[in-house]
């Protein structure tokens, strides 16, 4: 081989080895740009975590995004070649294990974020709910209540789009579902009384008011990451609304301070009701004592009227429980026919026995 052709192979070597290199061989987008073949799933708690995964959606790389989420992934070596949803489902078991769900959020567990990088590629069409599901197992496996928010292309709010990039900041409808899930609030019973995107100190949030079931609460969303950043609510003073429970219980929401055990028993305490008495209707007659003769709810302090003719007056002189027992005592009668015979006969002896009789005597003196 002359060397003119020595140098011949040689560039055809070096070009075919560019080419491999540059990836020519990929499909290519009207834009210039190479179809994607991995995608980014985000796993946020405490720990911020990006799971890159291949098209068959075996795990390629992580990275933590924070501190926490570092120190998560050094405790998680082996993943390399894993099914992405059982990589979730351990990184969960190193985060439970590490203390970051023991804290609570607004009284309630911290909410799994799982973000999709837009762009991302999909290994099937169900694959954020099938990751959303993996994490769920894991969340049930270890007794935790944590709800589970996924973020995908959809929840991108197209607006903030720019110069063909896909937009960094989330909707604020999905704002309001992870403050929702966050508070353990259905969204039937929230009112957003106050919801503005705003950048505090640099950072992107969602500041939103809502009530619900008695309750205000203020939250704080980023709105890139989804985390919940603040969150706080406090009863409404003067709510009447208090039989709605917090979803979570975690949530919930027990009413302690309805304690209306007593009259009108309409979940508002009646402190002042102590109508137990006569005439029973909420208010409370201090007066009313009546529970002798005629009992009217008036008290009848003279009538005393508890011997012979009880006719709601008294006959204090009225003591006639003797013979002819008419009303009138006949302090004098004391024979059956009414007239004391104290002068006269009064034969006791009605059997005829003649007391003063001595015939006797008169035979015994004859004899």
């Amino acid at each position: 081989m002359t060397l003119r052709k020595k140098f011949a192979a040689l560039v055809s070597s070096l070009l075919a080895a560019v080419l491999l290199l540059t990836g020519c061989g990929a499909p290519i987008h009207e834009e210039g740009t190479a179809v994607s073949e991995t995608g980014i799933l985000t796993l946020s708690v405490n720990p911020e975590i990006q799971i890159e995964y291949n098209k068959e959606g075996k795990v390629t790389a992580l990275a933590g995004k924070n501190d926490d989420g570092e120190a998560i992934v050094a405790a998680y070596p082996d993943y390399i070649g894993k099914e992405c949803g059982d990589v979730l489902k351990g990184l969960i078991v190193e985060i439970n294990e590490a203390g970051y769900f023991v804290e609570d959020i607004d009284g309630n567990k911290k909410n799994i974020v799982l973000q999709l990088e837009p762009g991302s590629v999909l290994p099937s069409d169900d694959f954020l709910a099938n990751m959303s599901a993996s994490t769920q197992n894991a969340v049930k496996e270890l007794s935790l209540s944590s709800g589970i928010v996924t973020i995908d292309d959809d929840d991108y709010d197209p607006a903030y789009a720019k110069d063909g990039n896909p937009s960094p900041y989330i909707t604020l409808e999905k704002a309001k579902e992870i403050a929702l899930t966050q508070a353990n609030v259905k969204a039937a019973d929230a009112v957003f009384d106050d919801k503005e995107f705003d950048h505090d100190d640099g950072t992107p949030i969602f500041e939103l008011e809502f009530t619900a079931n008695g309750n205000e609460y203020e939250y704080d969303i980023h709105a890139v990451t989804g985390k919940v950043l603040r969150a706080e609510h406090e009863k409404i003073k003067n709510s009447q609304n208090s039989s709605k429970p917090s979803e979570n219980t975690s949530s919930g929401s027990a009413n302690s301070k309805d304690t209306d055990y007593g009259p009108n028993n309409d979940g508002v305490t009646d402190y002042d009701d102590t109508d137990y008495g006569p005439n029973n209707d909420g208010v409370t007659d201090y007066n009313d004592t009546d529970y002798g003769p005629n009992n009217d709810g008036v008290t009848d302090y003279d009538d005393t009227d508890y011997g012979p003719n009880n006719d709601g007056v008294t006959d204090y002189n009225d003591t006639d429980y003797g013979p002819n027992n008419d009303g009138v005592t006949d302090y004098n009668d004391n024979t059956d026919d009414g007239d004391t015979n104290y002068g006269g006969d009064t034969n006791y002896d009605d059997g005829g026995s003649d007391y003063s009789d001595d015939d006797d005597d008169d035979d015994d003196d004859d004899d």
